[in-house]
């Protein structure tokens, strides 16, 4: 294939410049960021340890018993790879040396690592979450002190780094009273629910942005090439065309705020309502296609992990990127997983699990988009390979795309982690549409995933369903549980063709579930043509 004409103005020298940074004048020996005191490694798996130091000089790197050696490349770099370890909750040294030089890591844990990242509501912190009072206590007791949180700056960038620019707090944390509030709270609880059922060390790699599109977390062979990111090039090539007018509008607007706010304050007044005027995106905006994944994906590769939890797609929820999320999101998890594998070439290629989160109610998404990508992340997980969602559409909020109820998405998350990822015998999924049957003018709906069987959450008439005759028209039906199944009517369709089942995109109070108390996933029998109208 032919690389495609790209509007992206990648900047060799700044990759070429970064290179040359990363390694200090003095070329001492360096460890990746993520090896620093209070970390957690990965059990059961090999594990990398790079770093730097001076061309052609031999490091030694030591930790549980183990020794490993290697020389520094041309560049400065080296790694070696621990065989799988055992876990651990005692915090163990790692030490590396070179010449005269000595580093040691120390309380390093061993247990499990995931990846957390996505948008802004991944990096919703546990302090904005409902739960927030209550888990300081915990903490204060020190019930958390083997959770662990490593944060990755926010940063964005055109070429492939191989580190991340330590930061305030660009290091591994303990959890306490004071570190839990700035947490990922959708990890914290996944990683609270792990560490509870497990009873190991956890590791959370918090890597996320408000506002993202997908587009922001591929790798730039995929942005520049891929068939799947032709809706992204086309749409980057009208944005980087349309950005001087829209700067310039911009910067206007923010001249004007901040002359507002600058008066407000000089009279003693409150501050203006509403917020400042957003930066357009642009080439060398933060969020701008690849600069994500280049300046805070590619720099963790090749760290051990168990696998990645994502929480992301409200940006992807209108024309023109929700009809094709489910194929964005295998594109982008192949470029994870493969090069994750080509950062540690002595390693087989491993492809992690990856879980991502389906989008809530929400009362202000797109009425057609929001549905739809519910779709797409369902069929990711359907279709895919070691992929799983979790379904959230009864913890939103109508007025809030950042509801605070973070708590159940992360133990759903922990409870698909402990069935898929770790072989536990659980229900770890609500109800999910299997076949459609007509029989006597109803509509015989039958379900997977329906543990130990189907319910409504508040004994009442299930709500939600409607039910279509072959002219398409969608109408309120009648829903009642038979076994595994729910038989849909109406007497408005009486030659029934198709079921939807909270098919908007803020179906509220939804009360179809499993006896696990998991709610069931939105679906739709039918693949007509929904067209998607800009908002």
């Amino acid at each position: 294939m032919k690389p495609a004409i790209s509007p992206f103005p990648f900047a060799a020298a700044l990759a070429a410049a970064f290179s040359l940074s990363i390694l200090p004048a003095d070329a001492e020996l360096k460890l990746h960021p993520l090896f620093t005191d209070h970390g957690v490694l990965q059990q059961e798996l090999p594990v990398p340890v790079w770093g730097w130091s001076d061309p052609g000089t031999e490091v030694s790197v030591t930790f549980a018993g183990q020794s490993r050696k290697a020389t520094t490349d041309a560049d400065g770099r080296w790694q070696v790879v621990l065989d799988p370890l055992t876990a651990n909750a005692t915090g163990t040294t790692l030490t590396v040396k070179s010449g005269g030089e000595t580093v040691t890591v120390s309380d390093v844990l061993v247990g499990e690592v995931w990846l957390c990242s996505g948008q802004s509501n991944m990096a919703w912190p546990v302090g904005r979450s409902l739960k927030a009072e209550a888990m300081v206590e915990e903490a204060k007791a020190g019930r958390f002190t083997k959770i662990r949180l490593f944060r990755v700056p926010v940063d964005g960038a055109d070429e492939r780094r191989e580190n991340i620019e330590v930061k305030f707090r660009t290091h591994w944390q303990e959890s306490t009273a004071e570190t839990i509030p700035q947490f990922t709270a959708a990890g914290f609880y996944f990683g609270r629910a792990l560490h509870v059922a497990r009873d190991v060390p956890v590791g959370l790699i918090q890597s996320a942005n408000g506002g993202t599109n997908a587009f922001s977390w591929i790798n730039r062979e995929t942005l520049e090439n891929d068939p799947v990111a032709r809706v992204t090039r086309n749409y980057w090539k009208e944005t980087v065309e349309r950005h001087p007018a829209a700067m310039a509008a911009y910067e206007k607007k923010r001249a004007e705020w901040d002359a507002k706010v600058k008066a407000a304050k000089e009279a003693g007044k409150p501050a203006p309502a509403g917020r400042a005027p957003r930066e357009p995106l642009g080439p060398t905006h933060v969020k701008r296609p690849a600069g994500h994944y280049n300046a805070m994906i590619a720099p963790l590769e090749p760290f051990a992990i168990r696998g990645a939890i994502w929480y992301q797609g409200e940006a992807n929820s209108r024309p023109p990127f929700a009809p094709q999320y489910r194929d964005l999101m295998f594109a982008l998890v192949e470029d994870w997983r493969a090069d994750w594998a080509a950062a540690a070439p002595s390693l087989e290629r491993r492809d992690f699990p990856f879980y991502l989160v389906q989008l809530p109610n929400f009362g202000g998404g797109h009425e057609q988009g929001w549905p739809v990508i519910r779709e797409q992340m369902l069929q990711f997980w359907q279709q895919g390979s070691n992929t799983g969602m979790v379904v959230t559409i009864d913890v939103g909020d109508p007025g809030d795309i950042h509801p605070q109820n973070k708590q159940p998405v992360g133990e759903r998350l922990a409870r698909f982690a402990r069935a898929r990822a770790y072989g536990e015998d659980i229900v770890y999924s609500g109800p999910i549409y299997h076949s459609l049957t007509i029989e006597g003018g109803k509509a015989i709906v039958k379900f997977t995933h329906v543990g130990g069987g189907l319910v409504s959450t508040d004994k009442q008439p299930l709500r939600h369903f409607t039910i279509a005759g072959a002219d398409s028209i969608f109408v309120k039906a009648d829903a009642e549980i038979a076994g595994d199944t729910v038989v849909v009517s109406s007497p408005d369709v009486p030659d029934p063709r198709a079921v939807r089942y909270a098919w908007s995109n803020d179906p509220e109070n939804i009360n179809f579930a499993n006896d696990a108390g998991l709610p069931a996933s939105p679906f739709r029998t039918d693949s007509w043509e929904i067209a998607l109208d800009n908002p």
